[in-house]
């Protein structure tokens, strides 16, 4: 895992995002301009909107199936045309680089 973003460099992050973000979409931007802004831009790479949204889906699909796992993980396979495993990678994984205390370093 690399290392965490300093407090600092975050902040210094937003003061360039929210000038580039008011020249585009004026003064009040919304939250779906800025993430369509970073996303066109490249800073957010789609494989993590990607896995964002099979995180979110599979809590949603988890309830639906009544908690079975092996049927919730063969749903979001069907549903995200990737295999049960990957889905399992993220699920287990990549959820844990969503958690604040591994991004940032204070």
């Amino acid at each position: 895992m690399g290392k965490r973003n300093n407090l600092k460099n975050v902040l210094r992050f937003t003061e360039i995002l929210s000038k580039e973000l008011q020249l585009r979409f004026g003064e009040n931007p919304s939250i779906k301009d800025m993430l369509y802004h970073l996303s066109e831009n490249g800073t957010i790479r789609p494989v993590a909107l990607r896995n964002y949204l099979i995180i979110q889906d599979f809590y949603a699909k988890l309830k639906i199936n009544n908690g079975h796992m092996n049927h919730t993980f063969m749903d979001m396979s069907i549903e995200y045309e990737l295999s049960e495993r990957q889905i399992q990678t993220i699920i287990y994984e990549y959820q844990k680089k969503l958690q604040p205390k591994n991004n940032l370093y204070r």
